[in-house]
């Protein structure tokens, strides 16, 4: 067995889809938003990472050859297989977008809103009774132990855990249901959706052990159809439940247990015949010692990402938050099409890069082009997320619009957040991470006191802009500090400035339009936006070329 002495984890908060994390549950159908698992560096970056490099060192040299083509095929490997699990990461969002017009037209405001305050009550909970036992298991499984009789029991261990401690927090949600419903929404009418919500944690956290398993196995094709089939079966049982049976909130809640429970019922026999039911305490505890501090990074990536729900239910009302959350919702997508797929490939990249002389010019180079695929995305997700609400949607959603644009900008922030940490992952100081996201969750909720009750959603809105913002500033600046790379700020200001402008105009250039009228227009601005950005980032053929010996066995095309 090998040593325990538990690794450096970093925490990637952000409103993507943690699709890549160890910890990945599928997204149900009816799932507003989840916050990020944190994720194990391990896990991410090649197996032999790098020693951090100096900016005056040489570069890779010539006999390392063989090394870098054995980190190609590793590369090659992750590509391959992490294309299928997108495949089930991006059936998630387009379910909740076929769902969620169906939810917003069949209940009211008020129950919309309340579904999605209870969503975000049901990630928290989860998220604190799983302890952090996801990525532990994967640690203990792929580090740990070795022979597949010990791997076997810490499989069956995990789930002897995830049972006990989800059946005593399912039997407590059920019995505290109208105080949990008093607590939430002043009312204790709601006690049936709480218990529903209840069945949902408990069914969501055996989910982890078959899901975390195939992970382990590298069964990508397996993951992603019991995946899809998670999100199918919920969709189907969600348009029943909430159709035909008239069961309103509860319904929708119970849609997504179906959901969950088509995973729970699959893989849980194969366990039991696989490793019987058996409990290790010597293994239990080592998961515990390494799951359990996961848990304060958890939380804090919840009250950064999903804590505005309550808040502004509170503050607000909770026909604001059926809005909001809408809004919120198409505004995340650029979190799902960008982010997420570059958050997968960033870790390898970054590594690959770290090891050459010129590396501050070229994390320059892609902080500038990963920038402008962020506005342009931004600018064209905000526009379509504006179309899409007006002709999908009920009218009363419809003045939540500015929400869709504000929430698009808090995704780039986000986005450049991850490129700023290139320090604290070099430098293997990836609890700064941890610091950093407590810091602008503190700073979120305080925003959202103060907002939410002058402007209403928008001042959530605004509160989740200004916090992503603070978060990618500190990640500047102690990057900056540890690793210095000549990151273009005024680039990026610049051609945020043009966005924000560009937005403005189509605002005003729209009103009194029909939709298809809109939509070209739409277009017609977002193309001048994209000639404007690349006028103004001029990348020199030159330095394209230079791009491509960062990734070793693979070409980049010389063209603009």
């Amino acid at each position: 067995m090998k040593p325990t002495t538990q690794q450096p984890y970093p925490a990637y908060p952000g409103p993507q889809y943690p699709q890549y994390a160890p910890g990945y549950q599928p997204t149900p159908a009816v799932q507003i938003a989840r916050p990020v698992q944190p994720a194990q560096p391990a896990l991410a970056a090649p197996p032999a990472a790098p020693a951090p490099p100096t900016t005056s060192g040489p570069s890779t040299p010539a006999p390392a050859q063989e090394k870098s083509n054995g980190y190609v095929g590793q590369l090659r490997t992750l590509v391959k297989s992490s294309g299928i699990y997108a495949l089930s990461s991006l059936a998630g969002p387009l379910t909740s977008l076929v769902l969620a017009p169906v939810l917003t037209h069949t209940l009211s405001r008020d129950e919309y809103g309340a579904l999605s305050v209870l969503l975000a009550a049901i990630s928290l909970i989860a998220g604190i009774t799983q302890l952090g036992l996801g990525n532990a298991f994967f640690r203990a499984y792929g580090y740990d132990y070795e022979s597949r009789r010990e791997r076997l029991r810490v499989l069956s261990t995990l789930v002897g855990l995830l049972l006990a401690i989800s059946i005593v927090a399912t039997l407590a949600m059920s019995l505290g249901a109208a105080f949990i419903a008093l607590l939430l929404f002043q009312s204790a009418l709601l006690t049936a959706p709480v218990q529903a919500a209840a069945l949902v944690v408990l069914l969501q956290n055996l989910s982890v052990p078959g899901l975390a398993w195939l992970r382990a196995e590298n069964r990508p094709t397996l993951y992603a159809t019991l995946s899809i089939a998670n999100l199918l079966v919920g969709l189907v049982a969600t348009l029943l439940f909430i159709g035909p049976l008239h069961l309103g909130m509860t319904g929708a809640l119970l849609g997504t247990a179906s959901g969950y429970a088509i995973v729970v019922f699959s893989m849980l026999p194969v366990i039991l015949w696989e490793a019987g039911l058996t409990f290790d305490r010597e293994m239990a505890g080592n998961m515990l010692s390494f799951g359990v501090p996961l848990v304060a990074s958890f939380v804090s990536v919840w009250v950064l990402q999903l804590s505005d729900r309550y808040l502004l239910s509170r503050f607000g009302s909770l026909a604001e938050t059926a809005s909001y959350s809408i809004a919120y919702t198409l505004g995340n997508v650029l979190g799902v099409l960008v982010i997420s797929p570059f958050n997968l490939a960033w870790p390898t990249t970054m590594f690959s890069v770290a090891r050459r002389r010129d590396a501050p010019q070229i994390f320059r180079l892609i902080f500038r082009w990963f920038s402008v695929a962020l506005l342009l995305a931004a600018f064209g997700l905000s526009l379509a997320g504006k179309f899409l609400l007006e002709v999908l949607f009920p009218d009363s959603y419809h003045g939540a619009s500015p929400v869709i644009s504000l929430v698009a900008m808090s995704m780039v922030f986000y986005g450049i957040y991850n490129v700023f940490n290139v320090g604290i992952s070099i430098k293997r100081k990836t609890w700064y991470a941890v610091v950093l996201t407590a810091e602008a969750a503190i700073f979120n909720v305080v925003l959202n006191v103060l907002l939410i009750p002058l402007t209403g959603a928008l001042g959530a809105a605004f509160s989740t802009l200004l916090a992503y913002a603070f978060l990618s500033f500190l990640a500047y600046l102690v990057n900056n500090q540890m690793y210095p790379v000549p990151f273009e700020i005024g680039f990026f200001l610049s051609a945020l400035t043009i966005g924000i402008a560009l937005y403005f105009i189509a605002a005003f250039l729209v009103q009194g339009l029909d939709p298809l009228s809109s939509a070209v227009l739409y277009g017609l601005i977002w193309l001048t936006y994209v000639v404007i950005l690349l006028l103004l980032a001029r990348l020199p053929l030159r330095q394209l070329a230079r791009l491509r010996h960062s990734f070793p066995g693979r070409s980049v095309k010389r063209s603009l």
